[in-house]
């Protein structure tokens, strides 16, 4: 299943973040045309640093950081095993969003008129 998702977001390259916005349970990227509305925790991580939880649901935003990602790109991305997604952006710096394990709709990944629900 991780295949067929991770075929699905081959269009996330290139794509350049153009605004990042925060609520109480939801986090949400827009690219271009397209968005991430994210309700689970995101790491973020400057270069080759440690990756660190920069916000979850529930909870404010831990670094401003993280808004050093916008006018960037996405270079490139990663999905693992359990469906957590790493977002690389050509600036060097990176996000992770982590799935949560009990639930679904962790993140929903916005191309056109599809939606990719993890």
């Amino acid at each position: 299943m991780v295949e067929n998702i991770a075929a699905d977001l081959g269009y996330l390259r290139g794509q350049e973040l153009f605004q990042i916005a925060f609520g109480r349970d939801e986090l949400v990227f827009t690219l271009n045309q397209d968005f991430i509305s994210v309700h689970c925790p995101v790491e973020y991580a400057s270069g080759s640093a440690q990756p660190f939880e920069i916000w979850s649901p529930g909870h404010v935003l831990q670094d401003p950081a993280i808004f050093r990602l916008l006018h960037t790109q996405i270079m490139s991305f990663q999905m693992n095993q359990n469906e957590d997604l790493k977002l690389d952006f050509t600036n060097g710096d990176f996000l992770v969003l982590r799935k949560k394990s009990d639930e679904h709709g962790s993140y929903q990944i916005s191309c056109g008129n599809e939606v990719i629900i993890v």
